[in-house]
């Protein structure tokens, strides 16, 4: 831990996760009234871009608010994203016509890349080592568990109203008290010595830092997959109610709390590279239950693959991240990150709007298997390539 973790106390840390609760919902929010929605605005099968549109704002902000955290720190980024996020997210249930609701969520986008880049930039900066670790692990726990009571609480109100869900997105405005309140400032750092040395550190650890951008495009690419096309095939295609698509995202959300709970101890003892690959085979159990079995009890065990596969992965793509970079690039490369993630998030809308969800689980659980079988040799051939 460094010299910083002294400066931050509980509250402080439990406003962070608020923090970072507040970017996996930005797109799930409103999942359990998207066929409603879709309806509303006469989208069809497109609504699930309304999911996704948030993600499209973050990739084309993020690095602006990346460089910005190296020139001010996180804590100013954090500050007027939050304001923002509450006030589009809310905003978003009183748009009139398509247009303008897709723009909504556009600039809902960009407060969610400040918002979310801000987070992990405060954690880097005040943990270090297996702490930083540990710290990211729960940060992924907050925002699965968000996601829990989000989506629970989403659905819910989506029976009363399509509107009711995007008054979720005011939470933004509480986790703003909790930043002006408990977290101290972060600012960036520029001690030339310092950056000379992480630099040369950074450059020694592992694969290279585009290669786990990749994967953590993938790994995102496999969930939202999962997020994006269940509501409609549970709802249009399997009969169920919008409250049991808020139920049932619910608990693949509540399975990834619990296996992101475990990241640190699987790390311990198969490091990250054997983690990651367990992610992508329960990725592929998961989708591959999907497309076999259907409407059947096996549903639920392919949500909690789905769950364990990201739940086992998040931690480690920002904390990867983090190590592959210096003081002075450090928010650049969390925002190469963000990129890569929401990149994911936002493709997985276009492949629902083009496939029907069978064939998408299909094509989900094979691409999942081929990452699985990729990354232990490809992880060594770098391991041998530094050690030259």
């Amino acid at each position: 831990m460094n010299n910083n973790a002294n400066q931050i106390k509980t509250t402080g840390i439990i406003a962070i996760m608020l923090i970072s609760s507040l970017t996996v919902m930005v797109g799930t929010a409103i999942t359990p009234a998207l066929p409603e929605l879709g309806r509303i605005y006469q989208l069809g099968n497109y609504a699930s871009w309304l999911v996704t549109a948030p993600a499209l704002g973050v990739v084309v902000t993020t690095v602006l608010f990346g460089r910005l955290i190296d020139k001010v720190g996180p804590y100013k980024i954090a500050f007027i994203g939050l304001l923002c996020y509450g006030c589009f997210g809310i905003a978003g249930a009183y748009m009139p016509n398509v247009i303008t609701i897709f723009i909504d969520r556009l600039l809902l986008g960009a407060a969610t890349a400040a918002v979310m880049n801000a987070s992990v930039a405060f954690i880097s900066s005040f943990f270090q080592g297996e702490q930083q670790l540990k710290i990211l692990s729960i940060q992924s726990m907050s925002m699965e568990f968000g996601g829990v009571i989000f989506l629970t609480v989403s659905g819910i109100l989506a029976d009363i109203s399509w509107r009711c869900p995007f008054y979720i997105y005011g939470l933004g405005f509480i986790a703003f008290i909790g930043l002006i309140l408990f977290i101290p400032r972060a600012n960036a750092h520029h001690d030339p010595a310092i950056l000379e040395q992480t630099e040369n550190d950074a450059d020694k650890k592992g694969v290279p830092l585009g290669l786990v951008l990749v994967i953590a495009f993938l790994g995102m690419l496999m969930f939202f997959t999962a997020v994006v096309a269940l509501p409609l095939y549970l709802q249009n295609q399997l009969g169920y109610s919008p409250s049991f698509t808020g139920y049932y995202l619910a608990a693949l959300d509540l399975v990834a709390v619990v296996a992101a709970g475990f990241v640190p101890r699987v790390v311990k003892k198969i490091a990250a590279k054997g983690c990651l690959t367990l992610a992508f085979l329960f990725y592929a159990a998961g989708f591959s239950q999907y497309f076999f079995c259907g409407d059947s009890p096996l549903l639920w065990v392919a949500a909690i693959c789905i769950g364990i596969g990201f739940g086992f992965s998040t931690p480690l793509f920002n904390n990867l991240i983090v190590n592959k970079s210096t003081a002075a690039n450090k928010g650049l490369h969390i925002s190469f990150g963000t990129m890569a993630m929401f990149t994911g998030q936002f493709l997985s809308a276009l492949l629902i709007s083009v496939l029907p969800a069978q064939r998408l689980f299909l094509i989900a659980a094979l691409i999942a298997l081929v990452i699985m079988v990729l990354i232990l040799p490809v992880v060594k051939h770098y391991h041998q390539r530094r050690s030259c």
